[in-house]
């Protein structure tokens, strides 16, 4: 991925063009002030929630049993009602 550094003076006057740089050209935008970074432009990552820790902890490690069990309890009981609604 390809990573370009901007000021915010020249974000706030090119923004869309930047946008599409992020979302067509995947690359990942830096906005500076003063030279030093303050903030990211990025795609949204494709993996979300917990299945995004995977790669950060060793396979075997007992978080994803925990996490495994957990959802297979949930499954197990069904859906619940809606908070506040009758029936």
């Amino acid at each position: 991925m390809h990573r370009e550094a901007v000021s915010i003076a020249e974000a706030k006057s090119h923004f869309s063009e930047l946008i599409n740089k992020v979302a067509y050209g995947h690359e990942e935008i830096i906005i500076t002030k003063r030279g030093k970074p303050i903030a990211v432009i990025s795609a949204p990552s494709e993996k979300k929630g917990l299945a995004s820790a995977k790669g950060w902890l060793d396979e075997k490690d007992p978080f994803f049993k925990t996490v495994d069990e957990i959802v297979e309890k949930r499954h197990s009981r069904g859906l619940r009602a809606a908070k506040g609604s009758k029936g």
